[in-house]
């Protein structure tokens, strides 16, 4: 219509709103959102999208929330000194345990990039610790490519908890949602 020439009166301010809407959220992204879809449709396309709900292809394209932290601990190698029964690996599950859901989404951002779990679960996420030299001077630092973190042997739970914690509480990460 003749938007330019129109003014916003009591009476067309709906329609106003709802054209500007329409205009942002799809008009003015749709030569890229057309582009995105004909990406996606090479890559995960064809009749396989039939089998799936949105929210089952979200958890395929995003990673899923259903967090067994338990799991995760079941899963992980310990490098070099480390071991399951070593003090500091004692103190970090235990620091880890009492930690809130979103410190510990927080942790799996740091450690992998993301706050989502793979499709098949915490099974699915091998992690690895390795200890690493400096003691209660140094942050734990994770590789994110390979699910890996470098934990000082700290000697005490509350320099752990401290250290662990400030570490999660500054890292971001490259989650699509």
């Amino acid at each position: 219509k003749d938007g330019k020439n129109t003014t916003v009166t009591k009476e067309n301010r709906k329609e106003y709103v709802d054209a500007y809407v329409e205009h942002v959220l799809n008009n003015s992204v749709q030569k890229q959102f057309e582009s995105f879809g004909t990406g996606f449709h090479k890559v995960c396309g064809g009749r396989v999208l039939e089998l799936f709900h949105p929210k089952e292809l979200m958890a395929m394209v995003c990673g899923n929330e259903n967090y067994d932290w338990e799991e995760l601990e079941k899963n992980v190698e310990y490098k070099g000194a480390y071991h399951k029964n070593h003090p500091t690996i004692l103190m970090f599950w235990d620091v880890f345990h009492q930690m809130t859901l979103e410190e510990k989404k927080k942790f799996l951002l740091f450690l992998t990039g993301c706050d989502k779990i793979p499709i098949l679960g915490m099974k699915a996420l091998k992690m690895y610790v390795q200890p690493t030299m400096g003691g209660d001077n140094f942050l734990p630092a994770a590789h994110t490519c390979f699910n890996l973190l470098d934990l000082p042997m700290y000697n005490s739970r509350e320099v752990l908890r401290t250290k662990l914690t400030q570490a999660i509480e500054n890292t971001s990460g490259f989650g699509l949602v």
